[in-house]
């Protein structure tokens, strides 16, 4: 797994970007939560219901380009998955990723709302991740996410405090969350240096968690059934 595309409206994992390697030279794929099949977390293995030639013939994606509806169709026909944009649930008409929806309509399923997809190695990096900015001062910089592996639902971004409390980390809900400025990569919070510093935690700490942080899943490989 290479990458992630979440949606930044309603915090859920829509796809994972997957690098076939030395299988498939120079090929990137994306893979929705739809088609898994198995996740184990004891093995770091994630089994998916596609076939190889499926996985070989299916639409790829380039490195870092935005994600269309259209793009998202094509993906979507090919592979016979529920559209999660139609519904109001996180995924189409539930909470839950599944391939046992409703059929779409033709309008439906070309329907062209721009999708409020972003890429997760935008956002997170030790030392290029976005800035995140309390109410009265910076709290920090994203370094990682933190997701359940039922609905795919991001339940964290995990803010590094840098120099300001070193050694300790903020675990930053998407309530929190009152606005991104992609051009300036800055997100603004409702919270307080203070809230922040009741938050923090150290840094061996967040490795506890029940959910999947995406430094984690990253470890895992990805099997087709």
């Amino acid at each position: 797994m290479k990458d992630l595309y979440f949606d930044s409206e309603k915090w859920v994992v829509r796809y994972l970007v997957i690098d076939t390697l030395k299988w498939l030279p120079g090929l990137q794929v994306l893979v929705s939560p739809v088609s898994f099949d198995n996740v184990e977390l004891a093995d770091k293995r994630i089994s998916i219901l596609a076939t190889r030639l499926q996985i070989e013939k299916s639409p790829s994606i380039e490195e870092h380009r935005p994600l269309s509806r259209q793009m998202e169709t094509d993906l979507h026909t090919y592979y016979g998955w529920t559209p999660y944009w139609i519904g109001e649930g996180l995924w189409g008409n539930g909470d839950r990723p599944t391939t046992s929806q409703t059929k779409p309509t033709e309008n439906e399923l070309n329907e062209q709302e721009r999708p409020f997809l972003r890429n997760v190695n935008e956002l997170k990096g030790q030392w290029t991740g976005y800035t995140v900015n309390g109410l009265d001062q910076k709290i920090g910089n994203v370094v990682d996410f933190v997701f359940d592996d039922d609905s795919w639902a991001v339940h964290y971004l995990i803010v590094d405090t840098g120099d300001w409390l070193p050694g300790r980390k903020v675990m930053l809900p998407p309530e929190a969350i009152v606005s991104i400025n992609w051009a300036t990569k800055e997100i603004s919070t409702n919270l307080t240096s203070e809230d922040a510093k009741v938050e923090a935690t150290e840094r061996n700490s967040i490795l506890h968690l029940d959910e999947i942080s995406i430094d984690n899943l990253r470890r895992r490989s990805i099997t087709n059934k």
